[in-house]
């Protein structure tokens, strides 16, 4: 028990030195403030819960507003940003007919109805940025939250969408026309691209079908060629050659062919002709032969005239003579005839001779046969290699799609190296480098994430410029990053004015110093 109470007497010991060491500190940083305070201040009156504060700003540096929950500090920020840039309502104090918010030129009456009179002499990102659009979108889906950081971007370089960019990084032969109609297109250089973007990515998609199809047809017409079961240029041979010499074979077989038929038909005429002239033979042989019948005659002339007795019956006889005379002159001649008929029988066709020509023309319809088949097969082998030309082109083509998609990236970090050399898009996204390599911007953590805006919206302010940041943004920096914020804040000459919970018991303004003397960030007090 004695050693728990000692413990205790120690610690309020401690808190006690702490506390004056504090205080002889906080002195110092007074003294130290008004060398840097120039005179500004914002005045707040019945604003939200605030009666009366009074925020004195140096040129530039880091001013945080400290102070429990519930006093109406992000009311101050509020305040002060509608006062320089003119947007945002801001609440009157209950009970009060109206309150005022003053400072930098610029009156803010603020109750039934706001009024505005005259200009803040300080600059501010009015209508160009929104810093927590740029943190923290309110958009769960990365991708949509890395395009509205990307729009806030573009937006506050003040660009817009130029069709010609865009035009420049199509491929060869393609029209932006046709990949995004007129009316398809837009000002916003965030939408505009990435509708280009998925327009060429459908085409790519479209070429890189068309490949595979060719690639496949060409592989079918190869395997089609392979049945063939032979090759054009090893057999030599060409379809119209092979086709003359199976025609010329043809030819000869039939002439053959032909030939041998009349030889069988003249020898069949001649052996009917040899039996016709050995009946005749045989028939003059029996006694009709033309000699002996004109000596007969002649015998029977003398007869005539000798005998007159028998005149009639010679006279008979001699027509019969006569008669068959005409008919063994006929016989004779039909015998001559077909003697001759026998003498110019040809000789008959070898059989091995016709079996010569039908081998030829086996042999000749076999070649024109291979000749067909290798054409087919040289046909198809080149349209096969049609096919793969076709499924390489496509293949061209759709990378140069993909590279021009990929390409609607760099026109919009060129638009977005117009505010700042840290952010740039990758693939849709907006990345950052880091000791860690290149990550997403919304990957970061938000200290980090708000350390980089506020650097970015400084760096575009310019000097003596004004910037309100959201409580919860500046306690999300560690130290270091709020080290680095008020560096770039005075570096840049801007003012940046943010809030802290504390225990203060009011709203107390303090001018933050990078370290304190015991190593940890500190803060200069301001007291209005």
């Amino acid at each position: 028990m004695l050693d728990h109470l000692i413990a205790e007497l120690d610690a309020m010991d401690q808190t006690r030195k702490r506390e004056n060491a504090k205080e002889e500190m906080d002195q110092t940083r007074k003294r130290e403030n008004a060398k840097e305070i120039n005179g500004r201040t914002v005045a707040l009156e019945n604003v939200a819960p605030i009666e009366r504060l009074a925020i004195p700003l140096p040129q530039c540096g880091v001013v945080v507003l400290h102070g429990r929950n519930g006093l109406g500090k992000s009311h101050a920020l509020a305040a002060v940003d509608s006062l320089v840039s003119g947007r945002g309502k801001v609440p009157c104090r209950d009970g009060a007919a109206k309150g005022v918010v003053e400072g930098f030129g610029a009156r803010l009456t603020v109750g039934r109805s706001s009024r505005r009179t005259g200009e803040a002499e300080v600059a501010s990102l009015e209508g160009r940025l929104d810093i927590s659009q740029l943190v923290q979108p309110p958009i769960k889906e990365e991708e949509a939250a890395d395009r509205t950081r990307i729009k806030a971007l573009v937006q506050l370089a003040g660009a817009s969408a130029d069709i010609k960019d865009f035009a420049a990084i199509l491929p060869e032969g393609a029209s932006l026309g046709q990949l995004v109609p007129p009316h398809e297109q837009s000002d916003d250089p965030v939408i505009l691209a990435g509708r280009i973007k998925r327009a060429l990515e459908a085409e790519a998609r479209r070429a890189e079908r068309a490949a595979e199809e060719a690639r496949n047809k060409a592989a079918a017409l190869q395997g089609e060629a392979a049945a063939c079961g032979c090759d054009r240029q090893a057999l030599d041979l060409r379809r119209d050659e092979a086709e003359a010499a199976l025609q010329a074979a043809l030819v000869s077989q039939k002439e053959i062919e032909t030939q041998a038929a009349e030889a069988r038909k003249a020898a069949a005429r001649a052996e009917k002709a040899a039996e016709a002239v050995a009946a005749l033979r045989q028939s003059q042989a029996a006694g009709d032969d033309p000699e002996a019948l004109a000596r007969e005659e002649a015998e029977l002339n003398e007869s005539v005239a000798k005998l007159e007795k028998a005149l009639a019956v010679a006279q008979e006889r001699r027509s019969q003579v006569r008669r068959r005379l005409s008919e063994a002159r006929t016989v004779r001649s039909q015998i001559e005839q077909l003697e001759r008929l026998v003498s110019a029988a040809p000789e008959l066709v070898d059989e091995a001779q016709i079996a010569a020509a039908a081998d030829a023309v086996a042999q000749a319809r076999a070649r024109y046969d291979l000749a067909v088949q290798a054409e087919k097969a040289w046909e198809l082998a080149r349209r096969a290699d049609e096919q793969r030309q076709a499924a390489a082109a496509a293949e061209r083509e759709a990378m140069a799609l993909r590279e021009a998609a990929q390409a609607t990236d760099g026109v919009l970090s060129d638009l977005v190296a117009k505010v700042t050399s840290r952010l740039r898009v990758e693939g849709g996204r907006l990345v950052v480098d880091t000791d860690r390599g290149a990550e997403p911007f919304g990957e970061l953590s938000p200290g980090e994430r708000w350390r980089i805006a506020i650097e970015i919206a400084a760096e575009q302010l310019g000097r003596g410029g004004i910037i309100t940041i959201p409580q919860e943004a500046w306690e999300a920096l560690d130290p270091t990053n709020r080290c680095e914020v008020a560096a770039i804040a005075a570096q840049v000459g801007v003012l940046i004015l943010t809030a802290e919970a504390s225990d203060d018991p009011a709203i107390t303004p303090r001018v933050f110093a990078p370290l304190a003397a015991n190593g940890r960030e500190g803060a200069k007090e301001r007291t209005p």
